[in-house]
């Protein structure tokens, strides 16, 4: 008999905490309907026009009330935070970021080798980096010996395709063009757009996952106060489209397993999403993973019992999807890995970061992603201080709510759990992809470099996700937001001191 699915057309209309997180994935779970007793449902009133349009608008609003608050709470942060931001440039390579949207009017991509631009070094020599201060010649002076830059002013921002800096310079010199705002602070303040729409696709996530919307909501408001968000949504930075492109295929790959949406768009985001940052190849390995558990449970139940697996769109089938994205997005790195080599101009810049791969170091990288990627910052080189000075005790509950969403939904875990496809894949990833990315990198590059946190960032959503999965009960949800609204003032009371 084949495999039937019981998903409500509008999942977002439930908001019951005691639902289980997964009831609704049901890849091999046979469900009867029982008929409704309609002896004990009292007759409908019939709808006035006037009824009717308040009943419209009491819809809307309990459809939107959570999501508004979620990008109405990230606009705050984010434009508090970037207002309060010095010229000092992010020690996130937001130097050479700025570099690349300065030369992609006349030159359009960065070649491998490249020396910064006149403008850069002036940032640099004049406003520095954040908290080290100016480096390299006097302010405006003799930028002749280059050596006297970090990295000797080559760049090191030659691996990224021009997408992100194309759309960066469109939308922060249109803010630019109509708030006056000093032209750095505009191309910063496009990460308040990048953490708005973060925010709305990882409710949907949430949702469609049958999170109830406070607990989403709580969970929204957590991440709008962790120190990544801090640092990647109020400077220029990569790592901005990488959360919202992670969570937009996780959302993509979920309707195509319900049979609710094409796989073309997994495989379309999938390519998209290398064309940003091959970083984003966690995210695309994490939906393959996830469809390929599906493949292999819906084989071995045809296998040993002779269901038949939903029918496709297409001529997919859940690991055929898996493979053609992974392709996708392997075709999109490959190819512009090629033209990198044909065009460069010289070696990459030297950022002295590499170490042995050992071991040791493998076996730490396990807990790199789930425990640090939320609370990523920025040690300041030759001390255990952070550039972003939040007290560490303030932040370390993000990463415990991150730990135990993941960990305590894999150790609840039972077979009959609809959501189980889900959650070994994110639990098999949240552990095992630092030291796969750890490997891959030195094997491509002869190079290894220990990963910083924020890497994760494509997975991150899945974490979040599964958290609120297993928060049931009343007390946690408010114990959860009290610490989220608490740490959400904390951050924009500390702005002006913080983020200078």
């Amino acid at each position: 008999m084949p495999i039937q699915h019981s998903f409500p057309d509008d999942p977002t209309d439930v908001d019951g905490a005691a639902t289980p997180a997964g009831a609704q994935d049901g890849v091999a779970t046979a469900v009867q309907a029982r008929p409704a007793d309609t002896a004990s449902t009292p007759p409908r009133r019939p709808r006035t026009p006037s009824t009717g349009k308040k009943l419209t608008f009491e819809r809307w609003a309990r459809l939107l009330w959570a999501p508004v608050i979620l990008v109405l709470a990230g606009f705050g942060m984010s434009f508090v935070v970037t207002a309060n931001h010095s010229h000092a440039l992010s020690p996130i390579d937001e130097w050479v970021y700025v570099d690349y949207l300065y030369k992609l009017p006349h030159q359009g991509i960065l070649q491998q080798g490249e020396i910064i631009g006149h403008e850069a070094l002036d940032a640099m020599a004049c406003d520095g980096v954040k908290p080290y201060g100016p480096m390299g010649p006097a302010c405006r002076g003799d930028y002749s010996d280059l050596s006297k830059f970090p990295f000797a002013a080559r760049t090191s921002a030659d691996p990224y395709t021009p997408v992100y800096f194309a759309i960066t310079r469109v939308v922060g010199d249109t803010i630019h063009a109509v708030t006056g705002a000093h032209e750095l602070t505009s191309w910063r303040a496009t990460g308040s757009l990048w953490l708005a729409l973060t925010l709305v696709l990882m409710y949907w996530l949430m949702r469609i996952w049958r999170v109830p919307k406070t607990v989403a909501v709580v969970l929204g408001l957590a991440f709008i106060g962790s120190p990544y968000a801090w640092w990647t949504f109020t400077y220029v930075s990569t790592d901005a489209p990488t959360m919202a492109l992670g969570t937009a295929l996780l959302v993509a790959a979920t309707y195509y397993v319900r049979g609710r949406g094409s796989g073309w768009w997994v495989v379309g985001l999938s390519a998209f999403a290398l064309s940003i940052k091959v970083t984003n190849i966690l995210a695309v390995c994490l939906i393959a993973l996830y469809l390929g558990i599906v493949w292999l449970d819906e084989f071995i139940a045809k296998r040993r019992r002779g269901i038949e697996p939903p029918a496709r769109r297409g001529w997919f089938n859940p690991l055929t999807l898996a493979l053609t994205s992974i392709v996708a997005a392997g075709v999109v790195e490959v190819a512009w890995l090629v033209f990198r080599h044909l065009v460069s101009v010289g070696d990459s810049a030297n950022q002295a970061i590499s170490v042995p791969l050992t071991g040791q170091e493998l076996l730490l990288q396990t807990t790199t992603f789930l425990s640090g990627t939320i609370t990523s910052n920025v040690n300041i080189s030759g001390s255990t201080n952070f550039a972003y000075a939040i007290p560490t005790f303030a932040v370390l509950p993000l990463s415990w709510l991150c730990i135990a969403g993941v960990i305590g939904a894999f150790w609840a875990l039972r077979k009959t759990n609809p959501a189980r496809h889900m959650i070994i894949a994110v639990t098999i990833s949240a552990v095992l992809f630092a030291p796969m990315l750890a490997i891959v990198i030195t094997l491509a590059t002869g190079a290894y470099f220990p990963l910083p946190p924020r890497y994760g960032s494509p997975m991150l959503a899945a974490f979040l996700m599964l958290a609120g999965m297993q928060i049931r009960n009343r007390w946690a949800t408010i114990l959860i937001g009290t610490y989220a609204v608490v740490l959400y003032v904390v951050v924009l009371a500390a702005a002006p001191v913080l983020a200078r």
